[in-house]
């Protein structure tokens, strides 16, 4: 589990495409059914270009990609096709370069690089000659990586539904769905007083960031959201007579409106 800095990718204006304009908005919706798709590309001979450039640089150590149809795709950094990203966990390649990728969302941990510029290639795709798609990318770094994962009991997520239902004359029932949104519970007992003020820095930016439970570059499940953390800071209170390893709190997030 990590929670990481607010996505990078903020305003249309940074994106540079060369087809269908119109669509880039919806990579910020982290509802994937939206999706960027190229106009004219549908040719695993044609290559879409997706170009996001920074306002200042910033640290880039983690890239998310969701709803995607994409076989062969190249990530580089700051206009430089030779600027790949090295990745640090476990992946299909140890270079952001992939030829026969299946996956339709990846969360990719890289080493840390000082970016002015991401850009995503997206050369083929799954079902061949389609035209290129994907869902939401996010561009960040990390605040906390957990230094281990609550037991299952104390880790909660759940999906809640904006919902109407209307109850008819016969007594039938119909539901209007209106959205869903992730939140989740996450209690620790025994931590440090390290972790607990870690904890605290983020609790205390009082806005919103990323958080993702359990993030892999293949079956990843895709629990990555902005989010805030709502309620008090309760991790300063001992589970037992020890002022360095025995802190216990619980955690709510909600998340966040974009």
């Amino acid at each position: 589990m990590e929670f990481l800095k607010s996505n990078y990718i903020n305003t249309t204006t940074g994106y540079v495409v060369n087809s269908n304009t119109l669509t880039v908005s919806n990579l910020f919706k982290r509802d994937t059914s939206f999706q960027y798709y190229s106009e004219g590309f549908n040719n695993d001979l044609t290559t879409t270009s997706i170009t996001y450039n920074f306002d200042s640089t910033q640290t880039v150590s983690r890239i998310a990609l969701l709803g995607m149809n994409v076989k062969g795709m190249d990530i580089f950094y700051n206009g430089v096709t030779a600027n790949t990203f090295s990745i640090t966990s476990t992946a299909a390649t140890t270079t952001s370069q992939w030829s026969s990728n299946s996956e339709t969302a990846m969360y990719l941990r890289v080493a840390s690089v000082d970016c002015t510029s991401v850009t995503f290639d997206l050369k083929t795709t799954t079902t061949a000659n389609s035209e290129k798609a994907i869902g939401y990318i996010a561009l960040t770094d990390t605040r906390i990586i957990f230094p281990r994962i609550p037991t299952s009991k104390n880790w909660k997520p759940r999906f809640d539904a904006k919902e109407s239902i209307h109850k008819l004359s016969d007594g039938s029932q119909r539901i209007h769905s209106i959205d869903t949104k992730f939140s989740t519970s996450i209690k620790f007992k025994h931590i440090t007083k390290t972790f607990r003020d870690d904890l605290k820095a983020t609790w205390d930016l009082k806005d919103s960031f990323m958080f993702c439970a359990f993030g892999t570059s293949t079956s990843w499940d895709e629990l990555f959201y902005e989010v805030i953390w709502s309620g008090p800071f309760g991790f300063y209170e001992y589970t037992q007579d020890s002022k360095t390893e025995n802190f216990s709190g619980s955690i709510k997030l909600n998340e966040a409106s974009i």
